[in-house]
């Protein structure tokens, strides 16, 4: 049974217990692991817990409060004294707030520091960051996953790729599907537009090669001769941006596709809400090294009630039943590609009654409560209790 099913969890209440939550980057930071950082760290406080976020940027160093949290940002992010800065402002919340109840690596990395201190910790792994290394990366990563109280991955995809890296004698994985991040998730979607526009597709990513988001162009490319009409917004950096940006010149497509780059919070909620496809065709690169490991964009543009295509490789295909909330292809499949998007693009009401069915779907199971209720469960904190046996 995938317990990221299970409907009738609610996270135990922890008011004023310390969480401690260690993240690579938050807040304003781009990419799935800050929004992921954030999601848990806001799901511990909504249940009363006393969050702290011991992170590192290049913004910082800095300490303040961000919504519920406080975060304790050492700055200094590609210093080799960054562990020891980090190490030094847990001593100082320590001897300050006293132990946590619980530390929340948001990645294996993440996880070294409450392991070398040891405080009770459960750590994530999501996806590629725990494909790559030699065998003493391996070793360190296994000896994170046997200390830790709970080992927490994003999808069951993850969990098998875990195992069969790490070895399959470690204890099963806490299952727990991703909440959802900064996409309008609650309010209404805006009505189908009465107008004669072109739909709009939004992509969303890193910019980067298992993203495939240069098949996607090549593709529209296709459509657009065969006379479709559509409005493509590409948001994102990375290092495949700048090889999008010559892709859609050389198909003479700048007047359909906009690369926009870094778009801003209000932006994004907005296209979201506007959009009518979100395209995300995502594949395995690196003889699978490389993966998808969920999707969180994915499931914010399905809140927002937008039809989605997807990438059948990774995790991100457990968020969607092929056909009824969205479609997922074989992102290595051209003519699946191109077929998918000209089915969507040429049947508004398939189109729009699949972008309902994904919100309902979304709304009842990408939930951050349930994911950290999951993993409270799996160490030992359930709606009856607050203490983990040290």
């Amino acid at each position: 049974m995938n317990v990221a099913n299970d409907d009738s969890l609610i996270p135990a209440r922890l008011d004023g217990r310390q969480i401690w939550v260690m993240a690579k980057g938050y807040a304003a930071e781009e990419g799935g692991m800050q929004t992921y950082a954030q999601g848990v760290a806001e799901a511990y406080a909504e249940a009363g817990a006393d969050v702290t976020v011991f992170t590192q940027t290049a913004r910082g160093p800095r300490q303040m409060q961000v919504g519920p949290v406080r975060m304790i940002d050492v700055g200094r992010a590609k210093s080799p004294l960054m562990p020891f800065h980090l190490r030094a402002a847990m001593r100082r919340a320590q001897t300050a707030g006293g132990a946590p109840l619980l530390v929340h690596g948001t990645t294996w990395r993440t996880s070294i520091l409450p392991m070398i201190a040891r405080l009770p910790f459960v750590t994530t792994y999501h996806g590629r960051e725990f494909m790559y290394g030699g065998a003493g990366r391996r070793k360190l990563m296994r000896l994170v996953a046997r200390r830790a109280r709970a080992i927490v991955t994003v999808s069951s995809y993850s969990a098998g790729k875990l195992r069969a890296r790490l070895g399959s004698d470690l204890p099963l994985p806490v299952v727990a599907w991703n909440g959802l991040g900064d996409s309008p998730c609650d309010s209404a979607a805006p009505p189908p537009a009465t107008t004669d526009a072109a739909p709009l597709i939004f992509s969303l990513c890193r910019m980067e090669p298992r993203k495939n988001i240069a098949a996607c162009v090549r593709a529209l490319a296709e459509l657009r001769d065969e006379g479709l009409r559509f409005r493509y917004i590409i948001g994102g950096r990375g290092p495949a941006l700048a090889e999008i940006e010559q892709l859609v010149e050389r198909l003479d497509l700048a007047a359909m596709v906009d690369v926009a780059g870094f778009v801003p919070g209000e932006r994004v909620t907005a296209l979201y809400a506007e959009a009518d496809i979100f395209l995300h065709p995502q594949i395995e690169i690196d003889d699978g090294r490389d993966f998808e490991g969920f999707g969180i964009a994915i499931a914010d543009a399905m809140v927002a009630e937008t039809a989605v295509i997807l990438g059948k490789a990774g995790g991100a295909i457990e968020l969607i039943e092929h056909g009824a909330n969205g479609l997922a292809v074989d992102g290595t499949d051209h003519a699946e590609l191109r077929d998918a998007l000209r089915r969507l693009l040429s049947n508004p009401e398939e189109r729009r009654a699949m972008a309902v069915e994904a919100r309902i779907h979304a709304q009842s199971t990408f939930r951050w409560d349930r994911h950290i209720a999951l993993i409270l469960r799996g160490v030992g904190i359930d709606g009856s209790a607050a203490e983990i046996d040290r």
